[in-house]
């Protein structure tokens, strides 16, 4: 009886276990999760040759469930071990559709890597409001 029991609790801890590790695999490997809100963001960030850096993105929430979106962007510089915000390279967006896109650009006056944050918050009937943060580095 004692044996049958440690295999039930050696059971249930592996179970708990892959419970635990299924959202991890599901996002390393491109799985979108569930949002109340969101139905998908996209961000990209580019800088071209001349040192002009762009982000877009694109949010799309639901049809009569969204009912705002906020995106705050900004852009930062990798200095030393620490990110600094580039002047003049912060944007805060707002939409009450249930779609927003947008595009930002900036010129940078020195090379180095940055870092694009994109932070999306979504409101709507669907339940607590998504915030969803996509980061991107580039070198210049």
């Amino acid at each position: 009886m004692k044996m049958r029991n440690k295999v039930i609790s050696l059971m249930a801890v592996v179970a708990l276990m892959l419970a635990m590790a299924l959202p991890v695999f599901a996002v390393e490997n491109g799985i979108t999760p569930y949002y109340n809100n969101t139905a998908s963001t996209e961000a990209t960030f580019t800088i071209d040759e001349n040192g002009l850096a762009t982000i877009a993105f694109t949010c799309r929430g639901y049809r009569g469930t969204t009912s705002k979106i906020e995106v705050d962007t900004k852009i930062e510089r990798q200095v030393g071990t620490s990110w600094v915000e580039v002047e003049g390279a912060s944007w805060a967006d707002e939409s009450t559709l249930y779609y927003c896109s947008q595009s930002h650009s900036v010129e940078l006056t020195q090379t180095g890597t940055y870092k694009a944050t994109v932070t999306f918050t979504v409101t709507g009937s669907g339940g607590d409001a998504d915030v969803i943060t996509r980061e991107l580095e580039r070198t210049y």
